[in-house]
């Protein structure tokens, strides 16, 4: 019976390896979560500057356009005046000219300040392109480690499996059933030791009859409370990891 609880404590040791490689496979650097995140906001940075830039090209354009057409008005005006011989039509005339260039002088003005604000922006699209062209670069190369270390685990993984066959060839098919039932429905672990009658895996007291008879080592028992398959510590202790840590789970 020994041999049976053996390959069930070291089955149940590369259990936890192998679940601590397919969790450590599943964590995201916190280096490449912050270069991602860092690129996302610098991308929605420049999609808003983009966006800002055109509306004011577009502004720009149609400024562009009313002020050519009040320069128009402004020659019409001016030709109209040489022809004008009535004072008052004259004065009238001039006092229109005089308001059309007050006018365009402030379209010029606010024009100005567009062209000047449109630059401004494109110097920081520029910089704003360079600094995503760097984050892009880090996301890569976090990533790239990332997948390395993923290809790192999945060899590591490979190995303690094939191991695992190894030892779960060696447990009779009805107890390997029994424990891999048993780890489905406690978080991963199945066998457990009991140390002064406590089962390490619910921490709860076994029966003293139960703990007498698991000292005898004659057969597989099981936690009453848990359903854990459990052993007595002391006479496995030359095999135990030295630091064991028992998922707990009720």
């Amino acid at each position: 019976m020994r041999e049976e609880i053996v390959n069930l404590i070291k089955l149940q040791e590369i259990d936890r390896k192998i679940s601590a490689i397919d969790k450590a496979k599943e964590e995201f650097p916190e280096s490449l979560r912050e270069a991602e995140q860092a690129l996302a906001q610098k991308k929605k940075e420049y999609e808003a500057l983009e966006n800002e830039i055109e509306e004011l090209q577009f502004k720009r354009r149609k400024f562009e356009e009313e002020l050519e057409q009040e320069y128009q008005r402004l020659k019409k005006s001016q030709t109209r005046l040489m022809e004008v011989k009535a004072q008052r039509e004259y004065q009238a005339l001039l006092k229109e000219i005089e308001e059309i260039k007050k006018a365009n002088k402030q379209r010029e003005e606010e024009l100005l300040q567009m062209m000047e604000r449109i630059e401004a922006l494109n110097k920081e699209k520029e910089k704003l392109q360079e600094e995503i062209a760097a984050l892009e670069k880090r996301v890569a190369e976090e990533r790239e480690k990332y997948e390395a270390r993923r290809a790192e685990l999945d060899k590591e993984r490979e190995v303690i499996w094939r191991e695992r066959e190894a030892i779960a060839a060696k447990i009779p098919a009805n107890l390997l059933k029994r424990y891999e039932f048993v780890k489905s429905r406690r978080n991963g672990v199945a066998v457990v030791p009991v140390n002064d009658a406590i089962c390490d895996g619910c921490h709860m007291n076994i029966p003293p009859q139960l703990y007498n008879e698991l000292q005898r080592d004659d057969r597989v028992y099981e936690c009453p409370i848990c359903q854990r398959i459990i052993f007595f510590k002391k006479a496995y202790a030359d095999i135990l990891p030295e630091e064991e840590t028992p998922e707990e789970a009720h």
